[in-house]
Order: structure tokens, then sequence, then C-alpha cells
């Protein structure tokens, strides 16, 4: 702890207050003062931490200084300021009710921090008091080291030790891997080795002189990209935007076009045997050759196997991503020569207004909310099992094992399933975003002080855009070895505990 009270020159404090209590940090420590930035809320972190916002480009964990002295919360004003510091080498934001004046002191005018000390307050925390107005008014020095300590035992520590270990999805020869997306008011299936992403509906650039069917271009990581709204093309639905439009981005004959589609449901595995050809009414002039009809649900579920060939004619799409001759313009070619060395493709899905991110190859599938059998004596975060094709898998609710508040299901929820340590698991998410491209390089580890309470050992990176924040889970470490076990044995008999509990499943109402 900083010795405060020893002799020197003066010092320069930064003076704020929480409530009716006045603080103050030495102006050495201080970088900036700021507004409240919008903030990204990170799962399984000390209750003090606010989460991490995005200052000019780099990660900054918030510290809310009202919990880390015990204090109730109070309501955001204009007057609420976040005092930026560097303790260490390392920066973090202190959330604070105002701040008043910059003083000028000398330091043999701070004394020892008092035996009692306003409700809440840490006495370790507390470096010095400062006396104003003959006594009337006390200003508590700050320790900000004390502050920003937000790192606990590591939950488990040799796993931290280990290099992450990306699982591949296990691809049976028996079995076709479908993105299956809505358009007007019918069901499509592309498969997913022709998929490269999906993203939310951009803002896109209109080209003219094209055909109808093509909205214009748009810049995914400098390349150019046309966009064709499948709407038009198939003469079906409109052509609104909503929350749930997305573009689906295709390898072409190797170039990337984007496919603007309702609504993309799931990513699911459907036997050969449920795929049958097509009739021969099913290809239209115009519009999209039918491949093959999957029939599933005991044929009350129809999805259409869509040709990517017939969706842009090769002359269209080299006209549209090149420039045209004496224009001047240089376009971006759009051929996919992407190193994918340098990047990362995940699967972005949402949590209580956050996003979160999944390695594709970690995921196996990604399937709408089923019937789920409930599972006596299991843990809170364990749902119950489903059956996915034969096969029992258990499935967790990210929101229980986050410890976020509880939410109803809707027509957005989803299972993501994943092959881990060689067991198959479901995760209980509120929507599936997109799938999603980003280089490494902007894939940052996350704060020190957001190692608490467990939040290190699945976080393991936070994904920095321009405008939001993706963070990065390690679904390996999501649980103990212990509680992996208990999931195991679960799989397998549908009960957590021995046997000869004699417990049956119920179904969920």
């Amino acid at each position: 702890m900083k010795n405060a009270a020893s002799p020197g020159a003066e010092m320069q404090l930064v003076t704020f207050n929480l409530g009716d209590e006045s603080f103050g940090i030495d102006i050495m420590e201080v970088q900036e003062i700021i507004r409240l930035p919008e903030i990204t809320k990170v799962p399984k972190t000390a209750a003090y931490i606010e989460g991490v916002a995005n200052l000019r480009g780099k990660i900054l964990p918030i510290i809310d200084t009202r919990s880390r002295f015990g204090m109730s919360k109070r309501d955001s004003d204009d007057f609420q300021r976040v005092i930026i510091v560097d303790v260490n080498g390392q920066r973090a934001g202190l959330d604070v009710d105002s701040v008043s004046q910059v003083l000028r002191v000398d330091r043999r005018s701070i004394g020892a921090a008092p035996g009692s000390l306003a409700e809440g307050t840490d006495r370790a925390s507390i470096s010095g008091v400062l006396k104003l107005n003959n006594g009337q008014k006390l200003v508590m020095i700050l320790d900000s080291s004390f502050l920003c300590e937000g790192r606990a035992p590591a939950f488990d520590d040799h796993i931290r030790d280990e290099p992450v270990k990306g699982i591949e999805a296990k691809r049976s020869e028996e079995d076709v891997l479908l993105v299956s997306f809505q358009v007007g008011s019918e069901e499509f299936g592309l498969e997913i080795n022709k998929v490269k992403e999906i993203i939310r509906f951009p803002d896109i650039v209109k080209v003219p002189n094209v055909p109808y069917y093509i909205t214009g271009i748009i810049s995914l990581r400098d390349y150019l990209i046309p966009v064709v709204d499948l709407r038009s093309k198939l003469g079906t639905g409109s052509q609104e935007v909503t929350d749930s439009t997305r573009v689906v981005v295709v390898d072409v004959q190797g170039c990337l076009i984007g496919l603007t589609v309702d609504r993309v449901f799931e990513v699911m595995r459907v036997p050969l045997t449920k795929i049958f050809p097509p009739p021969q009414m099913t290809g239209h002039d115009g519009g999209a050759n039918i491949t093959g009809i999957a029939r599933l649900e005991d044929g009350q579920r129809i999805i259409m196997l869509m040709d990517l060939q017939d969706i842009i004619s090769q002359p269209v799409l080299d006209e549209i991503s090149q420039p045209e001759p004496g224009s001047g313009e240089e376009l971006v070619n759009n051929r996919f020569s992407i190193d994918e060395t340098d990047e990362e493709q995940m699967v972005v899905f949402s949590l209580a207004s956050e996003q979160y991110g999944i390695r594709i190859t970690q995921v196996q599938e990604i399937n709408r909310l089923s019937k789920i059998t409930k599972v006596p004596r299991a843990p809170r975060y364990v749902e119950g099992v489903v059956n996915l094709r034969g096969e029992v898998i258990p499935v967790i609710d990210l929101r229980k094992r986050f410890e976020l508040e509880s939410k109803e299901y809707n027509q957005f929820t989803r299972i993501i399933v994943s092959d881990i340590h060689n067991k198959k698991v479901g995760m209980i998410v509120d929507a599936v975003l997109e799938v999603l491209r980003v280089g490494k390089n902007r894939i940052e580890n996350p704060p020190d002080i957001c190692e608490a309470q467990g939040a290190d050992r699945f976080l393991e990176g936070i994904t920095n855009l321009q405008e939001r924040m993706i963070m990065m889970i390690n679904l390996e470490n999501l649980l103990q070895d212990k509680e992996w076990k208990k999931l195991e044995k679960i799989s397998q008999t549908g009960n957590p505990e021995p046997a000869s509990s004699g417990a049956k499943l119920k179904k969920q109402r």
C-alpha cells in the first residue's frame, strides 16, 4: 500500500463523489475521465465488475465503485463519469457518481485512515484521509491498486496451462450438414461447406444496370460482394428488412456472393435417407433449381435444397465483381482467396442482450428447441435431455450456467450441439445471430480483472469490433472435470445418480 502521508512535494488529487462521501485518486494514476460508455457484461465475474467497454479500439474493464464498496446502486444521470486509471500498466475504468475537482495538496497534510469509515468502505482500500474546511469535510484517498484487484484463484489452474484444442466436428458419411433458412413461407437448405458466413443485414451500395434481383454490393473485410435478394429471385415474400433478416455468404464457382433471406433457422444433420430427388416441376425459369427435398418430422417439414449454380449466372457475376473498362475505379475482385489461417470462424449467439462466440469447429449443429425431458436431481444448469436421432443428449441452459436472469423460451431459442471430450452436449441460447469470420488480430485476451469467480476458465478472448464486442467461449472449460463426469452419466443413464435410486424421467410441461 502506498504511504500517502510520507513527506515530500505536493501531489494532485482527482476528487469524486459516491453518495455523500468524497474520495480522491492521485492524478498520476488517472489517464482520463469520460462519460459512461456502452458496457458489455461479462458473466461469472466479481459482482463489482460492470463489464467491458471499447475505448478507442481497446478493451477496458469497468468497475462499479459503488458495488466495490458495498453501496446500493443508483440510477444513471448526466453527472455520472468513468475515471480511467492505470495500475501497474493495466487500465481500468472506475464508475463514479460525479467528479468534483482537482486538488493540489501537501502530502504532509494527509493523515492515516481512521479505524471507522463510511459504511461499506473497505479500510484496506484507503491509503489516507485529507481534511478540508477545518475538518468539516473528509476526502478519502483511494489505493487504486486495491480497487482494481479482481483476480481470484484460477478455477482449475491446470486447465489454463493447456493449449486450446479445437474439436473437429465428426461428419458421418450417411449424414448431410445443412443450413436451413426461410424465404417467404418456404424453407430452403444449403450444404454447410458452401456457406462461408451468415451476417446480419448490412449497408448495401446500389449498383446501376444489374438484374432486378441483385440488391447491390457490400464490403466484407475489404472484399466487394454482390448481394442477391432471394425473395425477388424466387418471386416470393417481400423485401422488407427486419431484425431476423440475414445475408448468407456463399461460394459460387470460387466467387463470394451474399443471399438475402428472411430468417436463418438452424444448422442441422439430415440423414441421406431423408433426402429425395425433386419432382420435375420444381425447376422454374428465372428462379432457382432444387437439387433435393428433405422430408423431416414424418413429412410435416419440407426443406428444399438449393442449387447455387443457378442463383446468379457467371457473366453477371463477372460483370458486377470487376470494374467497368475505362471507369477509372478499381473494384476489388472478390475471388475467394482469404487466408483462413489468419482468421477465426465463429458462431455468434446472444444471451441476456450480450453476444458470445464459439469456434465453428466446436459446433456440430444448431437446432430449434425440441421437447426436453427433465432429469431428477440434476445440477441446476442442466435443463434435461433431448433425443437427437436416437441419441440421448444432455442439455445445459447457458443462462443458468452463467447465473444470468432466466427467460422464457421462444421461437428464437436454439440448442447448439457440440462434441466436447467426445460427448455430445446441447447448450440453450437466446438466439443464434450469425456465422462470422474475424481476423485473429481482432481477438484480445480478456482483462486480468475479469478473471474472477471462474470467468477466466471459459472466457478465452474478446472480439473487439467497431460497433460491438463478442465474448469468445471455450466450451471445453465450461464445466469442471467432476461436472463433465456427471453430465456423461446423465447421457448414459438419464440420471446423474446411481441407477439404484429408482428415479424416473419426467417430461417437461
